[in-house]
């Protein structure tokens, strides 16, 4: 008695429609197989949104041709196949979309035509020959607008939406990572900050400016019990706290006089190099001592240093000898308590100066029309650049400094992209060159 058999060819067979299946779900669309009965269809694909999930109820017939051996004619670009003519017949009659898929499942090798499209021409249609392009007929992920095109006619109006892709949006919201861990308030004698100043100029010793008068005390991030401090306040009314009790306080008053802190700590920590002008409440890189150009290297978030003038002189168009102005890179800032979490909120901006040091007469004409002319990039720039020297780059301000610490921007997450290239597009050619390099994980925010 005969054993039976299942012939090497049907294996073969199904090894080509198990790769094409594999092929068709990598896309995210929908394989049907038609079964053990079928006429010239192996099976079915049907349109699908791998991002919404929306199926349309548009399909694509699948004719399947599998081989272990050797393509027709095959070489390192290309292969044929010969249509058998009943099957072309076939395939042409009906009303849905026919494509030809040829694979060699032992290499995952598949090619795939649009059997209408590429028949289209008759001289094609006469001898049944398909030639295959392995670079452009490859069927794979590759291949997913083009089978929309098979799949949906031209007036559907179906759109299947762009891959998932998630985005990091950076705030102008530095964190404040620490702060004096204690507040010290002791009555003084003292009614004013020239006065007071004045006396530990006398006095001398490391004083710094990180306290404020407030109602005839002094309340400062300095141990008032140490020198020169126990000179200029009565001891004997000493009073440490600590910082959160101001710094999280529900009354309105502690927390502005905990602002107060921050803000004088602040101007100390960036000084000399950066200095405050109380005039325009920004800061601003002061001059270089001999007015020449300063440039600032700073890193990314990715890790790569980028340069930025933050100094420099403007002359003058009718008078190339003529300096016209200084500019100076510059910031406002405030801090502002969020979920819990103190900040400093950076607003990039330029000081002008006529000379390097003295406010500009037409300071206010010229940030006007900078500010019109200036795009994202620019102030995306200026604000890491900011936030690097702040917060990441400490050594910037030689000695760590005690009494506050900066950490990174404020990030969310996003789950739908930005067209980068196309938002850069017209920029100022200066600011692309800083932003284009590091825009991968540089996503604009907006407030």
């Amino acid at each position: 008695m005969a054993a039976k058999k299942i012939h090497s060819s049907s294996i073969i067979g199904q090894q080509g429609i198990n790769l094409i299946e594999k092929r068709v779900l990598d896309m995210g669309f929908l394989w049907y197989p038609t079964g053990a009965i079928e006429a010239g269809i192996d099976g079915i694909i049907e349109i699908r949104d791998p991002n919404s999930s929306e199926v349309y109820n548009s399909i694509i017939q699948v004719q399947s041709k599998a081989t272990l051996k050797q393509f027709q004619a095959e070489t390192s670009d290309s292969l044929h196949y010969l249509c058998d003519e009943k099957d072309l017949d076939y395939w042409l009659k009906g009303n849905a979309p026919v494509i030809l898929i040829v694979s060699r499942p032992s290499t995952y090798e598949a090619y795939w035509i649009s059997i209408k499209h590429y028949f289209k021409d008759l001289r094609k249609r006469k001898n049944r020959k398909v030639i295959f392009n392995k670079n452009k007929d490859s069927f794979d992920k590759k291949c997913v607008k083009k089978l929309l095109k098979v799949a949906l006619p031209e007036d559907a109006g179906i759109y299947i939406s762009p891959p998932h892709k998630s985005e990091i949006l950076f705030t102008n919201l530095l964190e404040v990572t620490s702060f004096a861990p204690q507040i010290y308030i002791a009555d003084t004698r003292f009614r004013s900050y020239k006065s007071l100043w004045k006396r530990l100029n006398e006095l001398g010793g490391d004083s710094g400016g990180e306290w404020i008068l407030k109602d005839k005390r002094i309340l400062s991030f300095h141990n008032l019990e140490e020198y020169p401090w126990n000179k200029i306040c009565d001891v004997g009314t000493l009073e440490p706290f600590d910082s959160t009790e101001w710094a999280f306080s529900p009354e309105i008053d502690k927390r502005k006089e905990f602002i107060q802190l921050l803000n004088v700590s602040l101007k100390e920590k960036v000084w000399p190099k950066i200095k405050f002008s109380q005039n325009k409440e920004c800061f601003y890189f002061k001059a270089t001592y001999n007015l020449s150009p300063q440039k600032i290297s700073y890193r990314t978030v990715s890790g790569r240093t980028v340069p930025r003038t933050v100094f420099e002189a403007y002359y003058s168009k009718r008078d190339n000898y003529f300096i016209s102005y200084y500019r100076h890179s510059a910031f406002e800032g405030q801090f502002k308590l969020f979920d819990g979490i103190w900040y400093l909120e950076i607003t990039p901006t330029y000081f002008y100066t006529y000379n390097g040091y003295n406010l500009d007469k037409y300071y206010e004409d010229r940030l006007s029309k900078i500010k019109q002319l200036e795009r994202n990039p620019a102030l995306l720039g200026q604000l890491f650049m900011w936030a690097h020297f702040l917060g990441t780059h400490d050594d910037l301000f030689e000695d760590k400094y005690p009494f506050l610490k900066f950490g990174k921007l404020k990030e969310f997450s996003i789950d739908f992209g930005l067209d980068d290239a196309s938002w850069l597009n017209n920029e100022i050619d200066e600011e692309i060159q800083v932003v284009k390099s590091n825009f991968d994980e540089l996503p604009l925010f907006e407030k």
